[in-house]
């Protein structure tokens, strides 16, 4: 049996651990995201992270390892591109009720993420979160806002999501999830 056939059954067997990194503009709603994972509720009181938080959270036999990056220009820059190195998945998170910032979005997105030769080929969710708001843009408006029909070098989902009431969270998760583990079985 090969290195990679037994590191592939252990990882069937064994629960895997996998570094994620949550990105966006601030604002968006990543860290509300986050903490409404890992407690299971919505937290009306949390505040925008100036820098970075660190969390755990399982998905099936994924434990990731959640590396929530501020989303200020100041932090896009410094942080962004050392905390998606070893990342597994990137977490890209929309407020779709901010239209005025959809081209910074996807400007950013671009810059960072789907240009960036050192991130090529993992996966990226992108939720399209605050849908509980009158207002927001629907999945398919933000998809075309960040031009995401143009991605080519990544496997990737836009979800709905509403970090608020939950809406979809756990279905963008599974999805992360998966593509995660297949991207292992294949290595």
């Amino acid at each position: 049996m090969s290195f990679l056939t037994k590191l592939r059954s252990k990882f069937a067997r064994e629960r895997l651990t996998v570094k994620i990194a949550w990105l966006g503009l601030d604002h968006a709603g990543k860290t509300t995201i986050v903490k409404r994972i890992t407690s299971g509720e919505f937290d009306d009181s949390t505040f925008r992270t100036l820098g970075m938080n660190v969390d755990e959270f399982s998905s099936g036999n994924v434990r990731f390892i959640s590396w929530d990056i501020g989303g200020q220009e100041a932090f896009r820059e410094s942080l962004w591109e050392s905390y998606m190195a070893g990342s597994m998945g990137i977490v890209y998170v929309i407020d779709s009720n901010d239209r005025q910032r959809f081209d910074e979005a996807q400007a950013e997105l671009w810059k960072y993420v789907l240009d960036n030769d050192k991130v090529e080929n993992i996966p990226i969710l992108v939720l399209a979160n605050k849908q509980d708001l009158e207002n927001a843009a629907s999945a398919g408006e933000v998809a075309r806002s960040l031009n995401l029909h143009k991605v080519t070098t990544h496997s990737y989902a836009i979800v709905p999501t509403s970090a608020k009431t939950g809406f979809n969270v756990e279905e963008g998760l599974e999805w992360l999830r998966q593509r995660v583990t297949e991207k292992i079985e294949t290595l």
